[in-house]
């Protein structure tokens, strides 16, 4: 019996593909959904669920078109919600336009590269220089705490600092000159 119901539905589908894409269209404001929701009603005459004896074929169309425009409707309606909660919670408001406080991709991969340069140039530094510069730089101490810590004195702290300076700024220098 319910091969005979699908036959009928799908005839009466087909038949009714104007009026029903009408139909939708004025429901959701936009041929292309109407036209998936169109498409959508033919997929769930086709999974089966027909009942047994259907007097209205026509009448049964409409409604499960109905239902899935709502179906539709109240889905766009909980993405919009989401989306507009997920943008409130990552960006704010500069005017009327919504600002994102993430950094753009390019700016980060600027910054990885940066990076990457520096860790480069620190290599090449010698030893002493380089744990002068990261205790003063990196770990924010002072030259008279970096002279304890290292048993030299403030002067030599200085020294190391300023050959330290001096080669990461040639080296970045150079390293700028070739990314542009």
């Amino acid at each position: 019996m319910t091969d005979a119901v699908l036959g009928v539905l799908m005839s009466e589908y087909l038949a009714m593909r104007e009026v029903l894409l009408r139909f939708l269209t004025a429901r959701l404001g936009d041929p292309a959904t109407a036209d998936d929701i169109y498409q959508e009603l033919f997929m769930r005459l086709r999974s089966g669920g027909l009942p047994a004896d259907l007097t209205n074929p026509r009448g049964y169309l409409f409604r499960m078109a109905y239902n899935l425009a709502n179906e539709f409707a109240r889905a766009r309606r909980r993405q919009d919600a989401r989306d507009a909660l997920w943008t409130d919670a990552t960006t704010h408001k500069v005017g009327a336009e919504a600002v994102s406080e993430d950094a753009a991709a390019d700016d980060l991969l600027d910054s990885k590269e940066r990076l990457a340069a520096v860790m480069r140039a620190l290599e090449g530094l010698p030893p002493k220089s380089r744990d002068v510069f990261v205790m003063c730089r990196v770990k924010g101490l002072s030259h008279r705490d970096i002279a304890d810590v290292m048993g030299i004195s403030t002067k030599t702290v200085e020294k190391h600092m300023t050959a330290a300076l001096k080669h990461l700024t040639l080296n970045l220098r150079s390293t700028e000159g070739e990314r542009h």
